[in-house]
């Protein structure tokens, strides 16, 4: 096998519930994640020269020591305890600082590409084990099914195969105004504003169980982020609160500026986007997509 080409793909939360801090210096939450079908796409290959290589599609995407793909490449190569370098070639999409799991997405995709390249030799759980190091979204990347989400980001199990089967192909239309959220600096402002911030375990726990009986979408949709970022960047909220005068379920979708809404057919698709349109300008990120 010369080289693994996979998809990467973008996610967003049904449910982001934020706890609080925890002793280890991430935060406790529970959430609902989902993978779409629009993405990224990697190409991994072996390097024979010994080295590590990443190029990307998009010029403004780090390729250095910081990006997620080559520390996840460090990581595997420690994990496996063999010098084995790569290839990495990212056609990018998923724009950053968007609360999609994009940087995670792609580290995670990273190591499985790695694993089929060096046989295989290394199980789900030991993937996800690695992936959990390099940051608290990557492990949902290795699997990515439909699941709840607990500890800092973790901690996952796979909604019920009923479920799970009720949300993919649902439509999602992704929208995004022209700048980004920085994920440290969100969680950052919660801590400002603790303890009012943060949503208790009990009132997660229970929307959570109420859309498990029901399998109702729409009362599952909560972000702890919305409220507290949208003090500070108002076109969110603002043009969140129109969508949902329009009879449109919505929502940001994670940390970061990126939002998305709940679509039944292609008449509703353009009725958002003409409302996103007029609110954020033409030229908007703006993709229609679906759960995985």
């Amino acid at each position: 096998m010369k080289s693994v080409k996979l998809e990467s793909p973008a996610k967003i939360n049904l449910m982001l519930s934020v706890h609080g801090e925890r002793g280890d210096g991430f935060h406790a939450l529970t959430s609902v994640a989902v993978s779409l079908v629009f993405g990224d796409t990697l190409t991994v290959s072996i390097n024979e020269a010994g080295l590590d290589f990443l190029k990307c599609s998009n010029s403004t995407v780090p390729t250095g020591g910081a990006n997620l793909i080559l520390q996840a490449a460090d990581a595997f190569r420690k994990e496996l305890g063999e010098s084995i370098y790569f290839d990495f070639d990212l056609d990018k999409h998923i724009p950053m600082g968007a609360g999609l799991g994009g940087g995670s997405s792609n580290a995670a995709v990273a190591l499985c590409a790695m694993n089929q390249l060096a046989g295989n030799c290394m199980t789900k759980e030991r993937l996800m084990a690695v992936a959990a190091k390099l940051g608290s979204d990557c492990s949902f990347f290795i699997d990515p099914v439909p699941a709840t989400v607990s500890g800092r980001g973790e901690v996952l199990e796979a909604l019920p195969d009923e479920l799970a089967k009720s949300l993919r192909g649902q439509r999602v239309v992704l929208f995004r105004p022209d700048f980004a959220i920085n994920t440290a600096k969100a969680y950052s402002r919660l801590i400002e504003l603790r303890p009012s911030a943060y949503e208790s375990l009990e009132l997660a726990a229970n929307r959570l169980a109420l859309f498990k009986d029901s399998e109702k979408l729409e009362g599952l949709l909560y972000n702890t982020f919305e409220e507290y970022m949208g003090l500070k960047y108002l076109a969110i909220p603002c043009l969140l609160a129109e969508l949902r005068a329009a009879g449109f379920a919505c929502l940001m979708s994670g940390s970061g500026s990126c939002c998305f809404a709940l679509a039944q057919d292609a008449c509703e698709v353009s009725k958002i986007r003409g409302i996103c349109e007029e609110a954020w300008g033409s030229g908007i990120f703006f993709v229609e997509t679906s759960i995985r």
